[in-house]
């Protein structure tokens, strides 16, 4: 059965606090098998920072209250690890790698798209307020695969049109040397470069999620802090430059 005969709303919680979409587009290919120097490889450095994330929100009473968190993964094919579900009723799933195989970021992104629309359907249907949705989309590499480079681009025009209406918060991430930079910045129209970092510092990357989320339900309407190096308003500065390659 195909990925997009299988799309629903997910899970609502019962809060009638105003919500904050979050789809995660994550890498899964086989590149995600590199060890890092740490006695861990690059996917397991992942799981790692993601599940100290999700522990972190879930202890922020606006954020658990708030956010809604969907899964997408990109290994050989895209796939939907998590459908939203309410960051407080989450138990964070092992994201797992694809032996030998190939990048289709392009369609994962379009994936990510279709169930953040989704979502917001789901809450308007529900008379539910929400923050403009996030994509975060982070890959150690470049997209490959059958006709990717017309899935990229697809992707590509969805984001920057969304992002320039200002429906979408695009966070475009690579790790380590091999991510392929050019298409990451091509995500976004607002950043002026992609997120680059290193293997061993994503707790930093998902920390500045965090304090990004506590920025948007704190009530501060004004993304584009979630764009610069600005300070956020709650939480030490962090200066994504220090982790640039």
């Amino acid at each position: 059965m195909s990925i997009y005969e299988d799309f629903n709303a997910g899970d609502f919680a019962k809060s009638t606090k105003k919500r904050l979409p979050i789809c995660f587009c994550l890498d899964t290919s086989g590149s995600m098998a590199a060890p890092t120097g740490t006695g861990n490889n690059r996917m397991q450095e992942l799981n790692e920072a993601f599940s100290k994330f999700v522990d972190a929100m879930k202890s922020n009473d606006e954020v658990a209250s708030s956010a809604d968190i969907a899964i997408v993964t990109f290994g050989g094919q895209a796939a939907i690890l998590q459908n939203f579900t309410p960051v407080s009723k989450i138990n964070t799933p092992k994201i797992e790698y694809k032996e030998r195989s190939l990048t289709p970021m392009g369609e994962a992104i379009q994936v990510g798209l279709k169930l953040l629309e989704i979502r917001k359907n789901g809450y308007k249907q529900k008379g539910m307020e929400y923050y403009q949705p996030w994509l975060v989309v982070l890959t150690d590499g470049e997209p490959e695969g059958k006709n990717e480079l017309e899935e990229m681009e697809k992707a590509i025009a969805q984001t920057t049109a969304l992002e320039s209406q200002n429906k979408l918060v695009v966070f475009n991430i690579g790790i380590g040397n091999d991510a392929d930079l050019n298409v990451l910045k091509r995500l976004s129209v607002k950043r002026e470069t992609p997120i680059s970092v290193r293997e061993t510092n994503l707790d930093e990357v998902f920390e500045f999620l965090g304090k990004s989320s506590d920025t948007a339900v704190s009530g501060d309407e004004n993304t584009d802090a979630f764009y610069g190096k600005e300070e956020l308003k709650k939480g030490k500065e962090i200066d994504i430059s220090e982790w640039c390659i």
